[in-house]
């Protein structure tokens, strides 16, 4: 049989030019008798034909730890800045924070204003988050960062003296 292969292949009349593939041919519109160009495009790569944006269900918002955390940030932050308005003019007390240095050097109703001001700003920051599609699951991570630095420096500040 592989005998017999070899007798007729030079007489066989196919093609004389090896076939070598391109890349590019792959990629290219298949030729069909429609006017225009249609793309093939394997099953896996294409668009998925689900649900569009607009049809979407709006994001859960969790309203009760929204506002559990917006009270504690307050909390904190008031505590944090009542022990720092108690203890900065104390010899021994220094801000160790390059950020809050210019702040705790304000008089008292500018200190509150601005901590105030800065825990509304985290609040209204997590707000935001908790109504965005994308970022609605890390929503309460500002409030509580800030509640943990808050509280950090609160008992910093309680027993920096010893």
């Amino acid at each position: 049989m592989i005998f017999q292969v070899f007798l007729f292949v030079p007489r066989s009349k196919g093609q004389s030019t090896p076939v070598l593939f391109d890349a590019g041919t792959a990629l290219r519109p298949a030729e069909t008798k429609t006017i225009g160009p249609s793309p093939v495009v394997p099953d896996r790569f294409r668009k998925s034909e689900g649900v569009k944006a607009s049809e979407l269900p709006p994001v859960r918002f969790h309203k009760k730890l929204f506002i559990a955390l917006s009270v504690s940030v307050y909390g904190a932050s008031v505590a944090d800045m009542h022990q720092t308005m108690h203890v900065r003019n104390y010899s021994w007390w220094y801000e160790t924070d390059p950020l809050a240095k210019p702040i705790v050097r304000l008089p008292a109703p500018a200190y509150y204003a601005t901590g105030l001001a800065l825990a509304t700003g985290v609040n209204w920051l997590s707000w935001k988050m908790g109504h965005s599609r994308r970022w609605h699951r890390l929503a309460p991570l500002p409030q509580v960062l800030s509640i943990v630095g808050n509280t950090y420096g609160f008992k910093s500040n309680c027993f920096s003296n010893y």
